[in-house]
């Protein structure tokens, strides 16, 4: 049995270069994704081995969290899933008698992984399963509109991101460009060449499609390499590992952890 069979608790990753350092042979780690697993799916799985229903299961949690939120709004510090949780309040406070100032100072979530989960972590065996060269990489995107990071979508106005050999680029006939895709029924959306705005190896922009309510990953495809006057044989397609959400993002109920290809 080959020693890099995946074991039981494993995460499996490809290595991408990274472009931030002069390095050559500096990579990055991009785990594999399994999943998406909501509440639901969770509940149904643990009834499986439990005495309670997986709507029993559900409620339970429903009402932990539902008391979680009263207490943590109500400056407690509170223990709840992987992490320990806490408000906080950011900007700045200028002068002695100063007092908030919604302009200014944001009421923020902070959380910290739990002790238990930091050791758990040592004993996870990590497999590199391969480089994947040349590929494309967002590592952030901005909703223009709401100023939101990584979260919010708003049609018809516009998403400003940055990552490495984002530039769109492509030989005749190739199909190259932005991609949003439903995380429900997987139906792409292509971002059309005419809302590109800015097109450049570590960033973009672009004006967002009248997409419907829901849930989508972004994805991009491009034959774009180092040099601006050399393309890749064939395009490479990758997806920005976090939902998008257009209508706001739903409860934790429904909420979906992000995946990537």
């Amino acid at each position: 049995m080959a020693s890099n069979e995946p074991k039981m608790r494993s995460i499996t990753g490809k290595l991408t270069a990274n472009k931030l350092t002069e390095r050559d042979d500096d990579f990055t780690f991009n785990v594999i994704y399994q999943a998406n697993r909501t509440i639901k799916d969770l509940c149904r799985l643990a009834a499986a081995n439990s005495k309670f229903t997986a709507s029993e299961l559900e409620s339970a949690y429903n009402d932990l969290h539902e008391q979680a939120k009263t207490e943590l709004y109500n400056a407690s510090t509170v223990e709840f899933g992987f992490a320990n949780n806490s408000l906080g309040v950011d900007g700045p406070f200028i002068g002695p008698d100063a007092q908030f100032d919604p302009a200014v100072n944001n009421v923020v979530l902070r959380c910290s992984p739990r002790t238990e989960y930091k050791n758990d972590l040592k004993n996870i065996s990590v497999i590199v399963s391969g480089t994947s060269d040349g590929l494309p990489v967002i590592t952030n995107v901005t909703d223009v509109t709401t100023g939101s990071v990584n979260c919010d979508l708003t049609p018809g106005g516009g998403l400003n991101g940055t990552g490495n050999r984002v530039k769109i680029a492509g030989a005749e006939g190739q199909t190259v460009g932005f991609f949003f895709v439903s995380s429900t029924d997987q139906v792409e959306t292509a971002v059309p060449a005419t809302s590109l705005l800015r097109n450049e190896p570590s960033s973009f922009s672009f004006i967002i499609p009248q997409l419907a309510k829901g849930s989508y990953y972004l994805e991009i495809a491009t034959q774009t390499t180092g040099n601006s006057k050399i393309l890749l044989k064939e395009v490479r397609r990758n997806r920005f590992p976090y939902l998008l959400y257009v209508g706001g993002k739903p409860s934790d109920d429904d909420e979906e952890r992000p995946g990537v290809l």
